[in-house]
């Protein structure tokens, strides 16, 4: 079975990928742009992707999903270099998606990553969860202030803010994702009191 479930895992994750991908793109066209839909395809393809990986793998789920997360953060710096090199292929595109598509790409990834290990893994508590999304808050805000300095520096050789603001956009993700936990226990506390 174990066999099975290895040869199983490729074909299933690619298609977790398509289908995250078109069905991610579907969801944020309600927002009219085109970036918007590449971006929300990006970001849930890959999401899909490793988290599907991980959930179906037979053993070392842990490995898989890191790995699959590392591969998809790779493949992103190369798209994002490609992109900034001027390569035929991302030449038409907008400034916008060449910065945003690898950047929801690694967040997909990472998204997927810190969410998948403590679903699967038996006997996790909810508060070893809550850990996990704390850390991938904190995660994330350096992932934006990464990006953000970046930004900076394309902003003063390049000219463009389009770096800043996705960076500051992943920052505010990521003190969103950081506060979570402690919104549904606010919530949740205050759904108890008697009136």
């Amino acid at each position: 079975m174990k066999i099975v479930r290895w040869i199983v895992m490729a074909p299933l994750a690619i298609l977790a990928l398509m289908l995250g991908s078109l069905l991610g793109g579907i969801a944020l066209s309600v927002f009219g742009s085109q970036t918007a839909v590449d971006g929300g395809g990006a970001f849930f393809g890959c999401f899909s992707l490793v988290f599907i990986a991980g959930l179906v793998a037979p053993a070392k789920r842990s490995n898989v999903t890191l790995i699959l997360a590392g591969l998809v953060t790779l493949l992103a710096l190369v798209s994002l270099a490609a992109s900034a090199a001027g390569l035929e292929e991302f030449a038409d595109r907008p400034p916008l998606s060449k910065i945003l598509i690898p950047v929801n790409h690694i967040l997909g990834g990472l998204y997927a990553a810190f969410l998948l290990l403590p679903i699967v893994t038996p006997g996790t508590t909810l508060e070893q969860l809550w850990k996990e999304i704390n850390a991938l808050g904190l995660v994330v805000i350096l992932l934006g202030i990464v990006i953000s300095l970046g930004g900076l520096v394309a902003r003063v050789f390049a000219g463009i803010w389009v770096g800043v603001a996705i960076g500051l956009g992943v920052i505010a993700l990521g003190v969103t994702t950081w506060l979570f936990p402690f919104a549904y226990i606010y919530l949740r506390m205050k759904s108890l009191r008697l009136p």
